[in-house]
């Protein structure tokens, strides 16, 4: 993993909320490993994501590598605002993304590198 990649993980996605805005979906997503669990805001006229599909999510602190960039599907840029530790030694972790947030919560060893600063979600099929 490339010292920029700060997150790289596979979720399923467990439900999808459209009922906001015409174009924004929330969706909440599960990890492979049942570990992390995400809510993230998404265009879902440009990104669609229905429930039970699997995709990679990474958060980078910047795109330098061209591979990065050229692999994702989908990517968006937003700052860290909150960090704040959960039960159970978990750590949750809310980022916005020009108003689509995002907030996952999972355990302290995947999420450490994540702080109040920019961040890239990068997420591909």
């Amino acid at each position: 993993m490339s010292e920029s990649v700060l997150l790289d993980e596979i979720f399923t996605v467990t439900s999808v909320d459209k009922q906001k805005y015409q174009r924004v979906s929330r969706i909440t997503a599960v990890s492979g490993q049942n570990d992390m669990n995400l809510t993230l805001d998404i265009n879902s006229q440009i990104y669609p994501l229905e429930k039970d599909a699997t995709f990679s999510l990474q958060i980078t602190s910047n795109l330098n590598s061209p591979d990065l960039k050229e692999a994702a599907d989908y990517i968006m840029y937003g700052k860290v605002y909150r960090v704040e530790e959960a039960k159970d030694e978990k750590v949750s972790v809310y980022v916005s993304f020009g108003g689509l947030l995002m907030a996952i919560e999972g355990s302290h060893r995947k999420l450490y590198r994540l702080s109040l600063d920019h961040v890239y979600l990068l997420l591909r099929r």
